[in-house]
């Protein structure tokens, strides 16, 4: 899992990178010193780079989550009111590996490993300090986080079919337990408009989800950065 992650990351860095350069190339003869263009009245496509340390979660009775750092991705929309305010919705999902303790009724412990996968529809607002091409912001969102523990939930199924390749075949499924919860977020960065098309983000976040179940509310720190094409 781990492997993959780094090897989808590399992929999509360098995919970014390689639009970016081309973005950076097609814009160099419109580029503005003071600002590019200004970003009232445009519409930004983003594309977020996502990066969760290690963290703990409690849970009650004792019980917590310790889970794994890892990379997380996702694409959104936001359209620029003025070169101070915009909106914006977010799409946004992670793998991360855990290792989750369990208190017994006789008070001892146990433990498992397994892999928690997260997704985030989020809609929100960003406040721009600076006019110009270098501008420090804040921002605010609330979502809906979907969350899978990736732990068998109930009786699986089997299905079976025939083949033109392989003959009769038979898979089966087991649904594991997930849950939906409200989730908000807060966040502090610096936009870098490089020209009238590319731009760069790099933010620091904190997210909250109300975990049926948990102690307080849960939350995650997450480093980000977005490639920002402006349309």
């Amino acid at each position: 899992m781990r492997q993959m992650l780094r090897v989808s990351a590399s992929c999509f860095i360098v995919t970014v990178l390689c639009v970016a350069f081309l973005a950076t190339v097609a814009g160099a003869q419109s580029y503005v010193t003071s600002t590019p263009g200004g970003r009232a009245g445009t519409w930004d496509f983003f594309l977020p780079l996502t990066y969760f340390p290690s963290q703990s979660w409690d849970g009650q009775g004792g019980s917590g989550l310790n889970t794994d750092a890892t990379f997380g991705f996702g694409f959104g929309f936001g359209y620029n009111l003025s070169d101070h305010f915009a909106l914006n919705g977010l799409f946004s999902w992670s793998a991360r590996n855990y290792n989750a303790t369990v208190v017994n009724s006789d008070g001892t412990n146990r433990k498992y490993g397994n892999t928690l996968y997260t997704s985030t529809f989020s809609i929100g607002g960003v406040f721009y300090i600076l006019p110009g091409n270098i501008s420090p912001f804040v921002a605010a969102g609330v979502g809906i986080t979907y969350l899978d523990s990736n732990i068998p939930n109930g009786g699986g199924s089997t299905s079976c079919w025939w083949d033109p390749w392989y003959g009769y075949v038979c898979t089966g499924t087991n649904p594991t337990k997930t849950q939906s919860d409200v989730s908000y977020n807060l966040g502090l960065g610096v936009r870098f408009d490089l020209n009238r098309q590319f731009a760069i983000s790099p933010a620091y976040y904190r997210n909250w989800v109300e975990v049926q179940h948990a102690a307080g509310t849960p939350y995650a720190d997450v480093w980000r950065l977005d490639f920002i094409f402006r349309m």
